[in-house]
């Protein structure tokens, strides 16, 4: 998944953003984020105050107040419903394959148990920065609660007081040892980067 996801970040071609865009690759999510190379580490610390201290800023209050200010899409995926197990899904609130990205509000266990939740604002801003895009984007959770479930890295960057929201395609059989995607849907979740990267204010 990590590849996949870096092969279509790596295409994007940002041409002078509106503000500084940064693309954060991290490993280990599904160990709990865990080591240097995972986002329970401080590298988004330690990445955005060499930033600042070359442009001047030294000072740790700088550094919390231009995390807060700032907006992330977590490119993670989403459950599609499966039509061999219709029980474990809640068709109204759950992703299709071939309906569009996938924006959850809110991921965790026994219903938002160690997730983040975006706030309606920020959703707000991102279905309209979409629709302005041309992206096809639906909204999706995993699973019925306490049957479905699981968590992703937003949380991990949600503490330092930043907008964010998990935003990627939908999978059939996520986690089995054949997950299928729809084209249609990595070609928005693309679109929707891209919009987000060169964009977002």
């Amino acid at each position: 998944r990590v590849s996949a996801y870096a092969s279509l970040i790596a295409a994007l071609e940002v041409e002078k953003p509106k503000k500084t865009a940064l693309c954060l690759f991290v490993d280990k999510e599904e160990i709990g984020s865990s080591g240097n190379t995972g986002l329970q580490s401080l590298i988004i610390e330690n990445f955005i105050t060499e930033l600042m201290h070359k442009a001047g800023y030294n000072d740790y209050y700088s550094l919390r107040q231009a995390l807060s200010a700032s907006s992330a899409l977590s490119a993670d995926v989403n459950a599609a419903v499966d039509p061999n197990y219709p029980e474990v899904f809640e068709k109204m609130n759950c992703s299709f394959l071939s309906r569009g990205v996938v924006l959850t509000k809110y991921t965790g266990s026994r219903g938002k148990y160690d997730s983040n939740d975006a706030n309606p604002e920020f959703l707000a801003r991102i279905r309209k920065l979409f629709d302005d895009a041309g992206v096809v984007w639906q909204v999706g959770e995993l699973g019925k609660v306490d049957i479905g479930g699981g968590g992703t890295v937003a949380q991990y960057m949600a503490r330092y007081g930043m907008e964010v929201v998990d935003c990627g395609v939908a999978l059939l059989g996520m986690h089995s040892p054949f997950e299928v995607s729809s084209k249609a849907d990595v070609y928005m979740s693309y679109k929707g980067y891209k919009a987000f990267m060169q964009d977002f204010v």
